[in-house]
């Protein structure tokens, strides 16, 4: 297996007692050593980390039974080259695995994305349902399975993840806060839950087949 843009490696530490061998590829080492250290408290020893870039992947072609990746393609300025790599990597009858958030309504698309980057400048775009399937149409896999997921999200806690700088987090709260109050919408779909702000996100699972 293959966990690809895999920070922490959340998905390769749990995948990892049911396959032979995990590799866990990201363009930032200390991510890495976060994940290392927590496989080797986790007992985990199939499990190698690899510094690298998705959208330049150090394996041959064909080298992985399962290729998988998680909130990872919002962050990609070019999502056909990272889509490219990975599906290059998956052998023959192998899978693709990607789980990502979904794009807003398309009037909304650009309005949720500026809030998702006014509180974490690493984001680039959600890409709808759509767009996915393009994605893995174009690379002939058959997409044998999609899921669709609604999240619930504290919009405390998600800044809170990211330090959003307070003018930053402000911005974002009274947007949301005026589309309660019946003002433009946002993408968001906030609503209040014991008083403290939440919104919605829509997480997309795609397990392609090659």
């Amino acid at each position: 297996v293959l966990e690809a843009a895999a920070g922490t490696c959340a998905c390769g530490r749990s995948v990892a007692p049911f396959v032979r061998s995990v590799v866990c590829l990201d363009a930032t080492p200390a991510m890495l050593n976060v994940g290392r250290a927590k496989a080797e408290e986790s007992g985990l020893a199939n499990m190698e980390f690899v510094h690298g870039l998705v959208e330049d992947i150090p394996f041959e072609a064909q080298s992985f039974e399962i290729v998988l990746t998680r909130l990872a393609f919002h962050h990609f300025p070019n999502v056909e080259k990272a889509f490219a790599e990975m599906a290059r990597v998956v052998k023959k009858s192998g899978r693709l695995v990607v789980i990502d958030m979904e794009a807003a309504e398309e009037e909304l698309r650009q309005i949720e994305d500026h809030l998702e980057t006014l509180r974490d400048p690493s984001h680039v775009k959600n890409l709808s349902k759509r767009e996915f399937l393009g994605l893995f149409a174009a690379h002939d896999f058959q997409v044998t399975r999609q899921e669709s997921t609604i999240i619930p999200v504290s919009l405390k806690a998600w800044l809170a993840l990211t330090e959003t700088p307070a003018g930053l987090g402000e911005e974002i709260r009274a947007r949301l806060e005026t589309e309660l109050k019946g003002g433009p919408a946002t993408g968001f779909k906030p609503y209040l839950k014991d008083g403290e702000l939440y919104f919605e996100q829509r997480w997309i699972l795609m397990i392609g087949l090659k």
